[in-house]
């Protein structure tokens, strides 16, 4: 689980569980207009879960299949792909809203 406070000083929560070796379970809360929201599926969370597991050594490479929304009725698959040099990828069906890379 990571939570993190924005820019925009709102605090997002994403929490995710191992279901197996290759899938989890996660959510994605928020806070809009002072209540908790949920996105259902959220590529730039799972992208960035990539980097923690990055950032924190694990075996790579390393596939899974991350499940989202199942318990507010709006299940979501994404596939987070992360190769052995630590390039990361998202894969499902989703709607891109933005675009960037980070240099570190």
């Amino acid at each position: 689980m990571a939570a993190e406070k924005a820019a925009d000083d709102v605090v997002k929560i994403y929490v995710w569980a191992p279901l197996s070796n290759d899938e989890l379970l996660a959510r994605f809360f928020l806070l809009k207009h002072g209540a908790l929201a949920e996105d259902y599926g959220t590529g730039s969370a799972a992208a960035n879960l990539g980097g923690w597991y990055v950032a924190r050594n694990m075996t790579l490479p390393l596939r899974c299949v991350i499940r989202q929304g199942e318990p507010i009725g709006r299940p979501a698959r994404l596939l987070l792909d992360v190769d052995a040099e630590g390039g990361i990828h998202v894969s499902g069906r989703v709607i891109e809203l933005g675009t960037g890379a980070v240099t570190l």
